[in-house]
């Protein structure tokens, strides 16, 4: 068996090269990744449950040590893998804001008619009293990173201060989570700043942010 692999998970309407930042800075520091393509743009959730699985299974049994760095909409499909899988190698989780609570603009996009009929994924992140996240198991360290730099229109408009302009704060936090801290960027920038890189790594070394 291999030792350690990190697999990263992007988000809505994004590919792998949305998270080139993050690849580029963990192999620079020697960790071993594996970047994935989703159809998180027309796929529903369970669509890229099933393409996640065709990319990574035969590699995740081949490691002792697991883990993923998700942005976004990409957390709850990690999730939804880990359970679909019942994986039991993952060690660490950070995801950079994932709504775990669900998405007010996505409630918002429901309204527009055809929109989610399209852009499949946003079904799955509607706040509403079916709303549900799987929770990991408490081996597995979990580390929430969250933005709230809200500077788009929409995030103006419909969401509060205390949001990535995407995605609220307080939508971020999760039962599970060991930590979470609080960045002062937008949702689309989050997974490409230097101070975020810095904290995943050391998340990854470590189990913790080291922030007190």
């Amino acid at each position: 068996m291999k030792n350690e692999i990190i697999i990263l998970v992007h988000g809505f309407f994004k590919n792998k090269k949305d998270m080139a930042y993050l690849e580029k800075g963990l192999r620079k520091s020697s960790f071993n990744i594996l970047s994935v393509n989703l159809p998180t743009t027309f796929g529903s959730i369970e669509d890229c449950v099933k393409s996640l699985h065709i990319q990574v299974n035969d590699i995740v049994n081949e490691y002792n040590d697991v883990s993923y760095v998700a942005h976004s909409m990409g957390g709850l499909i990690v999730r939804d893998y880990i359970k679909y899988i019942n994986q039991n190698n993952v060690r660490k989780c950070i995801f950079i804001a994932t709504p775990h609570s669900g998405s007010k603009l996505a409630r918002i996009a429901k309204f527009i008619p055809f929109y989610t009929k399209i852009f499949k994924p946003i079904q799955s992140i509607l706040p509403d009293s079916s709303f549900s996240y799987h929770k990991l198991n408490k081996n597995v360290k979990v580390g929430l990173i969250a933005g709230n730099r809200n500077k788009g229109i929409l995030g103006k408009l419909f969401l509060s201060e205390k949001s990535d302009g995407r995605v609220d704060v307080c939508s971020v936090k999760a039962g599970d989570a060991n930590e979470m801290i609080v960045l002062p960027f937008g949702h689309k920038e989050i997974h490409k700043k230097e101070e975020t890189l810095m904290y995943v790594k050391r998340f990854l070394s470590s189990g913790t942010f080291g922030v007190s």
